[in-house]
C-alpha cells in the first residue's frame, strides 16, 4: 500500500535545505505541529521566529525582515493566515512588492469537524484580488516540494496551499521539474492519439486525488476520452493552459472552493474574451457555511462536491 506524506513537511525540509546555504532566509510560524517545523527551529534558530498565535503581526514582522533583505517564508493555518490578514498582505507586502512567502496549510474543508471558522473555502478569490500576488496549490509533496525550490530562486509574493493531512503520492523524484512549476500546470494524457480530444478535468489538491480515485477504480466508462489536469498555479492563470483548451470538446473544473473563488471563475475569466469551441462545466462548494459534521468526504457530498455525481457527468460526457 502506497504511504501517505504531509505536503508541509516537504516544502519546509526544502526551505531548510535552502536556509542552510543562505543565512538570508527566515521562517516564521504561528503554529507548531509538524516534524520539518521542528529540525527546522532546532538547528536554525537565528533564522526562525515564532511569533505565536499572532498571524497579523506575524506578516507585519514579515514584512520588517524583508526591508532589510532577508528572504521570509512563513507558515500557519490556512484561514488565519489569509482572511484573517488581508489588510497587512496588501499593505505591507503587496503595495512595497515584498517578495514574503507565505504557506497555508488545511484548504477548502481539510479541517473537518471544525466548523467554517477554521475552513478555507473562499481563500484563492479574496488573495488573487491583492495585486501582484502569485497563488500556488500542491496536490502532494513531491509538487510541495518542487513550488518550494521554485520560490526560493524568485524574488515574488506568493502564497502556497498545502493539505493539512498527508495524502498519496502523484509524483515520483523526476516527474516534475522547474519549468513544470514556472508553467502552472501538468497535464496527464489519455491514450487517444487523435488531433481533438474529447474531456478535459481542471483540478488540484484534494480533488484531484478524488478524480485519480475514480479511474484507478475503473468508474468511468471511457477513461481514454479524457485528459486531466493538475493545477499548481490558481494565480495568475496559466496562459499557456488557456491556449490548449480548444483542443477538447468539454471542460470539467473540479475545485474545493466556492464559486466566485474557483478555478471556473478564473478560467472563466481567462478565456471569456477568445473564440472558445468548447464547453466548460464546474463543480464547486455550495455558498453556505458548513457547520454539519461527519468527515470530509461526508461534507464534501453534501456541500456541492458528491464524487457521485462527478462521477456520474463524467460518464455522461
Amino acid at each position: 500500500m502506497q504511504s501517505l506524506e504531509f505536503q508541509r513537511d516537504s516544502f519546509i525540509d526544502q526551505i531548510y535545505l535552502s536556509a542552510k546555504r543562505n543565512k538570508d532566509i527566515f521562517f516564521l510560524s504561528a503554529d507548531f505541529g509538524a516534524p520539518a517545523l521542528d529540525r527546522f527551529r532546532r538547528d536554525l534558530k537565528n533564522q526562525f521566529v515564532h511569533c505565536g498565535i499572532s498571524e497579523q503581526n506575524m506578516v507585519n514582522v514579515a514584512a520588517g525582515l524583508a526591508l532589510e533583505g532577508k528572504k521570509v517564508f512563513m507558515y500557519a493555518m490556512a484561514p488565519f493566515v489569509t482572511l484573517r490578514c488581508l489588510e497587512q498582505h496588501k499593505c505591507c507586502s503587496a503595495i512595497m512588492n515584498l517578495p514574503i512567502n507565505t504557506i497555508v496549510a488545511g484548504i477548502g474543508l481539510g479541517y473537518a469537524d471544525s466548523g467554517p471558522t477554521h475552513y478555507a473555502t473562499e481563500d484563492v478569490g479574496v488573495l488573487k484580488n491583492i495585486i501582484g500576488s502569485n497563488i500556488f496549490t500542491a496536490s502532494d509533496s513531491e509538487s510541495s516540494k518542487m513550488i518550494a525550490k521554485f520560490l526560493v530562486n524568485k524574488n515574488i509574493f506568493s502564497f502556497t496551499r498545502l493539505e493539512r493531512l498527508p495524502v498519496k503520492r502523484i509524483y515520483n523524484n523526476k516527474d516534475l521539474s522547474l519549468s513544470d512549476i514556472n508553467s502552472g500546470y501538468k497535464l496527464f494524457k489519455s491514450k487517444i492519439k487523435n488531433k481533438l480530444k474529447k474531456n478535459l478535468i481542471i483540478s488540484n489538491g484534494y480533488q484531484i486525488h478524488r478524480i485519480f480515485d475514480l479511474f484507478e477504480k475503473k468508474k468511468i466508462k471511457y477513461p481514454d476520452q479524457f485528459d486531466i489536469v493538475d493545477l499548481f498555479k490558481n494565480e495568475p492563470f496559466p496562459l499557456k493552459l488557456i491556449k490548449t483548451l480548444n483542443n477538447y470538446k468539454n471542460i470539467v473544473v473540479i475545485d474545493e472552493q466556492i464559486k466566485n473563488s474557483s478555478i471556473l471563475s478564473s478560467l472563466s475569466t481567462a478565456v471569456a474574451e477568445n473564440d472558445n469551441k468548447f464547453k466548460i462545466k464546474g463543480f464547486y462548494l455550495t455558498d453556505n457555511y458548513v457547520f454539519d459534521n461527519g468527515g470530509r468526504e461526508k461534507l464534501l457530498n453534501n456541500n456541492g462536491l458528491s464524487i457521485s455525481q462527478i462521477n456520474n457527468y463524467l460518464n455522461d460526457l
